[in-house]
């Protein structure tokens, strides 16, 4: 809920600044992170970067650095849920974002402004996450105390096992947010320890990428191309962080020593913090060796030229379901695909008025495709 009433306020403004996106590396950045910081999901920001580069508005290497940017910006929904998993002595923060549920629901009930009722979504879906959040917590709890699911999880120390059970579980619900969001529970609650939370975190990113590769590879070359870009990025990062592990391990240093040592006593925020680090620090490796990413990403996904046409099956040139998220968006590319349909009408109109006059009939399976 928040993130769809986020993405129906900000996408307008959103496309506004992409059509006016500039060369710069860091500008691109920028928009990713606070675009996806926005509308609250990495996915449908991807998404609506892939429509871009399929439509021909964007070029890849402006591409490649929004999403750079969406992977720092998805980690707001992390830190969201470490603030809400913070309780004491004083009154739990969750409880007083909770009551902002109440507060929303009731405006949405009773508002009759369009606007109003966006706004009052979004405060909805945020006191809905931290009632969600909460009621995570306090089954986990008693879960967490049950000596087979103890030993069970404990068990659980391969590091790539981790990594795919990550990405397993993101690529089943379509969004490392849920995941990360789930994951901070657990090692809140003592089911897992914050190693293991670590590279679960991980998996997570890389699992992220299945909406972008299933919205990319339908639609044309760069599509294609952007939505391997965001996998490689991911992938590196994870392998990067994987390597410096290993080689930290051999000198007794853990990932999980480190955050617990920078934010003592906050195990929320020590998973939420990583998670945040590990996006920029990857940002920060992969902005310079964005053109190379680029490179490599055209030798995998090679220009083959036009196939030779065996059956002719009518599509769509602008226009996929997965746009369809992002109603802006959609709409602009509507028009451009009506603007297209209309330069096939009046080239037809040529052809026939070709065949009339000369009585050439060498390009009427052409004609008849276009109709």
């Amino acid at each position: 809920m928040l993130s769809s009433n986020l993405e129906s306020m900000s996408s307008g403004r959103l496309k506004k600044m992409f059509t006016k996106a500039s060369k710069s590396k860091l500008y691109g950045v920028g928009i990713g992170a606070v675009g996806t910081a926005a509308i609250q999901s990495s996915g449908a920001m991807t998404v609506m970067v892939i429509g871009f580069v399929n439509a021909g508005i964007m070029a890849l290497p402006l591409a490649a650095t929004i999403i750079y940017g969406a992977n720092i910006g998805t980690t707001i929904t992390a830190q969201l849920a470490a603030i809400g998993m913070f309780s004491g002595n004083s009154i739990s923060l969750a409880l007083i974002f909770s009551a902002f549920a109440g507060i929303g629901a009731f405006a949405m009930t009773f508002a009759k402004n369009d606007s109003t009722k966006l706004w009052a979504g979004v405060i909805t879906g945020f006191g809905l996450l931290f009632v969600g959040l909460t009621m995570m917590a306090s089954s986990m709890s008693e879960f967490a105390e049950l000596p087979e699911v103890v030993e069970f999880l404990s068990s659980i120390d391969n590091i790539i096992l981790l990594l795919l059970i990550g990405i397993g579980l993101t690529a089943l619900v379509q969004s490392s947010s849920v995941v990360t969001t789930l994951a901070i529970t657990m090692v809140v609650t003592g089911l897992i320890n914050l190693e293991q939370g670590i590279y679960l975190t991980l998996g997570s990113n890389i699992g992220s990428c299945v909406v972008a590769i299933i919205a990319g590879f339908s639609g044309g070359l760069n599509a294609k191309r952007t939505s391997v870009i965001h996998l490689l990025f991911n992938v590196f990062g994870v392998v990067i962080f994987v390597i410096a592990g290993f080689v930290m391990g051999t000198f007794g240093v853990q990932y999980s020593g480190l955050f617990e040592s920078l934010f003592p006593g906050a195990p929320s925020t020590q998973l939420a913090m990583f998670h945040t680090f590990f996006n920029v620090v990857t940002v920060i490796i992969m902005l310079p060796l964005t053109n190379k990413l680029i490179n490599l990403v055209v030798r995998l996904v090679p220009d083959k030229g036009e196939p030779e046409e065996t059956e002719f099956i009518p599509k769509l040139h602008f226009l996929n379901e997965y746009m369809l998220r992002t109603p802006p968006l959609a709409v602009q590319q509507v028009m451009k695909e009506v603007l297209n349909m209309s330069v096939i009408a009046m080239d037809n109109y040529r052809k026939a008025c070709h065949m009339i006059r000369t009585m050439d009939f060498s390009k009427e399976n052409e004609f008849c495709n276009n109709e």
